[in-house]
């Protein structure tokens, strides 16, 4: 592939330079162009970050923090907020637990439907959030918490 790309740019750079075959200067720029979108497509295709399906409206999200290096003494507010304003943006939360304690950084959420949690999981898993690398999986068992510690009132 990079020697598909080599060849291209020489034909590029003897084309425009050179003028062969001679074009005015806005197709030497829109070829140019092109034929650079092109090449940087092919040698960097876009990576696919599949999220987890998902059949509940519960679903955990790992590596959300590191509570050894969180100092501030309302990071998990903080992050229970981040975690709400991007879950309403997709269908809303009914309740979020920050593990404060959890060493892989996990803040379970139920939301309203399924399809707000799909929506959810779809924009969440697999992006940057702080620095650090997100990944979600669908959660059936949120029972395990207290209701008060879900509750968003």
């Amino acid at each position: 592939m990079a020697a598909a790309a080599d060849q291209g740019c020489n034909d590029v750079w003897s084309r425009v330079v050179l003028g062969e075959p001679k074009l005015n200067i806005n197709e030497q720029v829109l070829d140019l162009q092109t034929r650079i979108m092109q090449q940087t497509e092919a040698l960097n295709p876009p990576m696919a970050v599949n999220a987890p399906p998902i059949a509940t409206q519960c679903f955990q999200l790992s590596n959300m923090f590191n509570p050894q290096s969180e100092d501030d003494p309302a990071w998990d507010q903080e992050i229970r907020d981040d975690v709400i304003e991007e879950c309403n943006k997709h269908g809303g939360v009914i309740h979020i637990f920050v593990d404060k304690n959890s060493p892989q950084g996990n803040v379970y959420v139920k939301c309203p439907t399924i399809a707000a949690a799909a929506a959810a999981v779809g924009a969440l898993h697999g992006r940057w959030f702080a620095g650090r690398y997100l990944k979600s999986a669908e959660h059936a068992h949120l029972g395990m918490f207290s209701r008060a510690s879900f509750d968003l009132n």
